[in-house]
């Protein structure tokens, strides 16, 4: 079970959020959403760095594992500065796309350390590094003109190594959750939560590549859900950091793999 201060954190910004939707008539719901957006930000950020300080980790992981929350956060403070033209906010998503990419690759070496040495993982690496280089290649066709990157015998393939890094990344937050939960006694509930944020995200960006469109949502309820979800994982994670830090842990490069 989560800690009772988190319990208690929860209770009241929902009852907060309750009651500030039905005073202002929703007008608050937009408020709110950024409000935990930038709340999971910080916690995310601060607790991937924990995580790999925890581990024992390379540095590099640890900016991999935040650099979502810092493309973000970055972003977003540039927009609120001097609102940005359409083209920059394209080339912001697509920073925050490779940043997720990033993250990834950092959680499948978590998972590659905990694990048996195994071929998959580095034909994770591989599709990781392959998605990488075509979104570049249709940046630069789409700023060259190039026709061959809106040829379907270019892009069906294009979708088709994009939806399976999809499940490779979203795979290898799961799976660091989990190893990390069951190898070093942390607390399950956060493996639990981070799965679950996780598989949304992944049915998010599947069903967006093969239909090319953000799924539709009936009512604002659901515009503010995913911020408030992002922020529980990050609550989750910021947890997982902690405990980690607070247990003694062998070097990174002497911890033998697991039998």
């Amino acid at each position: 079970m989560p800690p009772r201060s988190y319990i208690v954190a929860v209770v009241v910004l929902g009852t907060l959020v309750g009651v500030s939707f039905f005073l202002t008539l929703g007008f608050s719901m937009l408020v709110w959403s950024w409000m935990f957006a930038v709340a999971a930000c910080i916690l995310g950020v601060a607790g991937a760095f924990k995580v790999a300080d925890g581990l024992r980790a390379p540095r590099w992981i640890g900016v991999a594992l935040a650099s979502p929350g810092l493309v973000w956060a970055v972003g977003n403070l540039r927009e609120w500065i001097q609102p940005t033209p359409a083209s920059s906010t394209r080339y912001d998503l697509i920073a925050a796309y490779l940043a997720v990419l990033a993250a990834g690759a950092g959680a499948l070496r978590l998972m590659e350390v905990m694990s048996r040495p195994h071929a998959a993982f580095r034909a994770g690496y591989a599709l990781l590094a392959l998605t990488a280089l075509l979104v570049g290649v249709a940046q630069i066709g789409n700023a060259m003109g190039w026709a061959f990157t809106g040829n379907p015998l270019y892009t069906i393939p294009s979708r088709v190594v994009f939806g399976a890094s999809t499940f490779v990344k979203y795979g290898a937050f799961i799976g660091a959750a989990v190893l990390i939960s069951m190898r070093r006694d942390v607390e399950p509930w956060t493996a639990a939560v981070i799965s679950l944020v996780s598989a949304h995200l992944l049915w998010r960006s599947v069903y967006t590549i093969i239909l090319l469109r953000i799924p539709e949502h009936g009512n604002a309820f659901m515009f503010w859900l995913q911020p408030v979800a992002v922020f529980v994982g990050a609550g989750a994670v910021w947890r997982m950091g902690s405990v980690l830090r607070g247990q003694p842990c062998p070097e990174w490069s002497a911890r033998p793999s697991p039998s």
